[in-house]
């Protein structure tokens, strides 16, 4: 029931794992456990604790296979991309709140998963931050819309052993993902009760988010985060959405080979 929500806070929350002195053309495998907070369904005023489990293997010549699909990331001068496929973007009609008796999403349906092509382009700036844009696209069920994401990145205190660091996050839907997880048609509105709501195309979050990373040594770290969501116009006025600011924390001990 909740598979989806899971995969959504842990790609959103956990920080990545590294081994300390690993050198960028050798090969890891990182296994992690742990455990984050945030709402149960984007938008929901009750939060809870969810499980993290997570394997992630990054090889010596770019490629990838993890929470973050299967692909293949690239490094030149200060510039940085990766490419991946993945798949999720579920939603279900059988999600309910803690403290509900009956289903939030009654009547609204169900929201397939997705094959989706995973587009990331980068840049350090000045040595000082890191700008990313973001593609997040479908591959199937294409009526269900693509999103778009920019990030800010600034590390604030590093040692060999610490990084601490601030990132800022805007999303984007177009038309067709702010429907499809915002918006109530004319027949959803008959089986759920919900208001008919129809978004448009935009910015629909925005997260500010402190990380922190420690390496104890070369194959074991801990990485936590906590941070905080506002939802924005199409998300904040859909009549889904009971909460428009959701927190987050994030805590994970990896073991990294």
């Amino acid at each position: 029931m909740m598979r989806h929500i899971i995969t959504f806070v842990s790609l959103l929350m956990v920080a990545p794992l590294y081994a300390a002195d690993q050198p960028k053309d050798e090969s890891k495998i990182t296994l992690a456990v742990g455990m984050a907070y945030g709402p149960e369904f984007v938008g929901a005023k009750n939060n809870k604790i969810f499980p993290l489990l997570y394997v992630d293997y990054q090889a010596a010549n770019g490629f990838f296979a993890g929470m973050r699909g299967i692909g293949f990331q690239a490094e030149k001068g200060i510039f940085d991309g990766s490419i991946a496929l993945a798949y999720g973007g579920s939603r279900g009609d059988d999600i309910a709140n803690v403290s509900d008796t009956k289903s939030k999403f009654k009547g609204m349906g169900d929201i397939k998963n997705s094959a989706l092509l995973n587009l990331e382009g980068g840049v350090n700036l000045w040595d000082v931050a890191h700008l990313s844009l973001g593609a997040e696209l479908k591959l199937n069920h294409r009526e269900n819309g693509n999103a778009y994401h920019v990030t800010l990145a600034v590390p604030v205190y590093t040692t060999e052993a610490n990084q601490v660091s601030i990132s800022a996050f805007a999303h984007y839907a177009d038309a067709k993902y702010a429907q499809t997880y915002y918006g109530v048609t004319a027949a959803q509105s008959l089986a759920s009760d919900y208001k008919i709501y129809s978004p448009k195309a935009g910015f629909d979050a925005a997260s500010l988010t402190l990380t922190w990373n420690h390496q104890f040594d070369k194959n074991w770290g801990i990485s936590s985060s906590v941070g905080l969501k506002r939802l924005l116009k199409n998300a904040e006025n859909s009549p889904l959405t009971e909460s428009k600011t959701n927190p987050s924390a994030s805590l994970a001990l990896g073991y990294s080979f």
